[in-house]
């Protein structure tokens, strides 16, 4: 784990990879919030708040997706949840009542900072720390983020393997760089939404759905009003 202080000499540039238009992101959100809607608001810069989010130290809006409905669902409802018995891991309906599950379709090309393997995170004198480590070193990780930020000026976010679904990507995407190169309408205009993909997680067939896309990896949304337990992979 390497946890120190971002370079404070540093000579080269962040490693690219350019996110395709009409790439699929996958976008667990609040309901009705939409599908597309940045958070504005920035976390404290010590207590609470996400991986990569905007501080007052560095404020710009933010949204968290992923390149697959396992990654979004997985970094959204899987954090901190044990598995059973049974050696599966069961998402309480409570947990994903409010929440919706969306996909959206780019319509320009995204430049991402690079954080998907150990050449990508060496060469920013990191390692997987970075993108692996639990919630109490997110101050730590905002802290690194707006340096990154600082170093890849012509970034529009950051891509990196999910820790909760390894194999999968997850991205973070900062509304500033979007507004810088693409105009202020870029909430509307940069993706297009992709009609009749969106499924309420907090009713029965959105729980059900969530959970075949879950599954193969242990873990179920459990149904509403039901007392969870898993047997036999059914709930």
């Amino acid at each position: 784990m390497v946890w120190c202080k971002p370079p404070a000499h540093f000579g080269r540039s962040p490693n690219r990879y350019v996110l395709r238009h009409d790439t699929e992101l996958w976008r667990v959100h609040r309901r009705p919030h939409g599908a597309w809607q940045f958070k504005g608001e920035p976390a404290d810069v010590l207590w609470g708040g996400a991986r990569f989010d905007a501080t007052d130290a560095d404020k710009y809006p933010y949204l968290y997706a992923g390149l697959s409905p396992a990654a979004a669902l997985g970094e959204t409802l899987l954090r901190d949840v044990a598995p059973n018995g049974s050696g599966d891991r069961v998402i309480l309906n409570k947990e994903a009542a409010g929440r919706a599950i969306s996909m959206v379709t780019l319509t320009r090309d995204l430049n991402l900072v690079s954080l998907i393997d150990a050449e990508s995170l060496g060469v920013i004198g990191q390692d997987r720390w970075l993108v692996d480590c639990s919630g109490h070193d997110y101050a730590f990780t905002r802290d690194w983020a707006h340096w990154v930020r600082r170093q890849a000026p012509w970034s529009h976010g950051f891509i990196w393997d999910s820790k909760r679904m390894p194999g999968e990507f997850a991205i973070v995407v900062f509304g500033d760089r979007l507004a810088r190169d693409f105009g202020d309408g870029y909430e509307q205009s940069l993706p297009g939404e992709v009609t009749g993909v969106q499924r309420n997680l907090g009713d029965r067939a959105g729980a059900d759905w969530a959970s075949e896309q879950l599954r193969r990896y242990g873990a179920i949304v459990s149904r509403p009003g039901w007392l969870q337990v898993l047997r036999g992979g059914r709930a």
